[in-house]
């Protein structure tokens, strides 16, 4: 049976309605100076009859191109070309870069919802692809400033290394918007999921459960590990519990900006926070769930009957692991999508000097088989 994280997933994956493709058929028609300014549009049967769709999908394809002011109605004459209209408008075959750090997962999630929205748009996505590296990224950021992309979607690394070629995106005043985290110190357009939210999400279902020691491997600094972090502090307080910094475990070493952490130090973090004995363990991230459900293992513990382990994105993997793995959800798809939104807004000249945008997505707790109630002692 599907969860409601699930259904929605699945319902993000469809195709674009049919009605998308007569719209973007008719701006292209526009552009390429097929119909001009003041043209009519042929009538809604004739337009059913040669694109083989249903005459409702026709009136949700010309109200979407009216609400754009790509075309305007006059009542009882039919539709017309407005006078008017941009090159933006029309979704001019403009290039959109995406600096991710990958393409697995929840980066191709997000990397789906942007080129749906794009697409719909008449716009090209360019990707640059990190690779995981600190030093690719910061060559890609500095590559967006010589390329013909009109702006950029960038999802971040970890680390702060990052911070500069950003602000240099910024001050040189090219588009771009942050997802997944953001910088407290540099003010610009950010998709994020609550982060703060999902890390009172988790711990306050740990806490029903019964468990009063519940530790916490935040992994590298940045503002979405921040975030859940303080979520986690909240939550404790909000339910009367004492803050016990022994159960926090951070990830740290020298060259932490210069290389992503592997999974060993992972699981070596899981199996130092073991010699607490906490009772439930959140790790801010599925992979360091992982390790951590690795290192109990290892160490002849039973999952969810000695420890209970929370998650934190709903990696495909997740509903894999053995036990199944309690997560909280993040939403890449609309993440994705929004960024794609509030992109398409700063590169239209008529919108320039709006903003700032900061969109904060709410997450949804996925409970699995990795938490139960604590063990009475």
């Amino acid at each position: 049976m599907l969860n409601n994280a699930s259904r929605r997933n699945k319902r993000s994956k469809c195709p674009q309605p049919i009605y998308r493709h007569l719209q973007k058929s008719i701006a292209v028609k526009i552009r390429k100076g097929e119909l001009k300014p003041g043209d009519a549009l042929p009538s809604e049967g004739k337009l059913v009859k040669e694109y083989g769709i249903s005459r409702g999908s026709v009136r949700s394809a010309l109200k979407e191109l009216q609400n754009q002011g790509i075309i305007y109605a006059v009542a009882g004459k039919g539709s017309f070309v407005s006078e008017h209209v941009s090159n933006l408008q029309l979704g001019e075959q403009g290039r959109i870069a995406l600096v991710i750090p990958g393409l697995e997962d929840s980066d191709f999630q997000i990397y789906r919802g942007i080129e749906d929205a794009l697409n719909a748009a008449g716009f090209i996505l360019t990707i640059f692809n990190s690779q995981r590296n600190i030093e690719q990224e910061n060559k890609n950021l500095k590559l967006l400033l010589e390329g013909k992309e009109k702006g950029a979607i960038i999802f971040p690394n970890w680390g702060r290394t990052n911070a500069e070629a950003l602000f240099e995106l910024k001050m040189a005043g090219y588009p771009f918007v942050l997802i997944d985290r953001y910088f407290r110190e540099l003010e610009t357009d950010y998709v994020v999921t609550d982060n703060k939210k999902g890390g009172f999400l988790a711990t306050e279902h740990l806490i029903k459960l019964g468990h009063k020691r519940i530790g916490i491997i935040p992994g590298l600094k940045c503002t979405a590990i921040e975030d859940r972090l303080e979520g986690y502090r909240e939550a404790l307080a909000r339910y009367g519990l004492v803050h016990d910094p022994a159960l926090v475990r951070h990830l740290e070493r020298a060259d932490a900006e210069k290389s992503e952490p592997s999974g060993q130090e992972g699981y070596n973090e899981a199996l130092d926070l073991l010699k607490e004995r906490p009772t439930a363990i959140f790790a801010t991230n599925d992979f360091l769930a992982r390790e951590a459900m690795r290192a109990i293992a290892d160490k002849g513990l039973s999952i969810p009957g000695d420890i209970s382990v929370v998650g934190f994105d709903n990696q495909a993997f997740a509903e894999r692991c053995t036990p199944s793995l309690t997560t909280v959800a993040q939403p890449f798809y609309r993440q994705g999508q929004e960024a794609a939104e509030i992109l398409l807004r700063k590169v239209d000249a008529a919108a320039i000097g709006e903003g700032p945008y900061h969109r904060v997505i709410a997450p949804e707790l996925i409970l699995r088989s990795s938490s139960a109630k604590a063990a009475l002692t």
